[in-house]
């Protein structure tokens, strides 16, 4: 069931892009990163898990091994928890200058167990830091309102 929502979710979002419905907000800047996340929908999370699209827009292109071109934008899924203060890396899109994709990545877990569904620890003043504490700021602000 899980999965099924996922790939709804995922699908959802690519025909939000399409039809340029994301709301992006910056979050931080690092070295020649600026991240922002897709806050579209995220005042519908409450509860522990929140699944946010982030956008790294790299002013000074990265390269990777398996990808022949140049990459200046990477669009990560992620699966953020909150009492357990970790993450996981759900999908990732590679871009180029022009918006082309490059490669994409589907990472999911068809799993409830916690040890396997959140990979990582969210270290203090990483990107993901940074990220998780204004997707909280924006659900708790949504919740003052109501």
């Amino acid at each position: 069931m899980t999965r099924v929502i996922l790939v709804f979710l995922f699908i959802s979002s690519i025909y939000s892009a399409q039809g340029n419905t994301e709301n992006l907000i910056q979050v931080v800047s690092r070295g020649n990163d600026n991240i922002y996340i897709d806050t579209s929908g995220l005042d519908n999370f409450s509860g522990e898990d929140i699944f946010i699209w982030a956008v790294a827009e790299h002013s000074v292109p990265i390269t990777i091994e398996s990808i022949e071109k140049n990459i200046s934008k990477t669009k990560t899924y992620y699966l953020f928890n909150k009492r357990l203060n970790k993450y996981s890396i759900l999908f990732l899109i590679y871009y180029d200058d022009i918006g082309n994709v490059l490669a994409s990545y589907d990472y999911n877990r068809n799993t409830n167990i916690e040890v396997y569904q959140y990979n990582y620890p969210i270290w203090e003043n990483s990107t993901e830091y940074a990220i998780l504490n204004k997707c909280i700021e924006i659900i708790d602000s949504k919740n003052q309102k109501e």
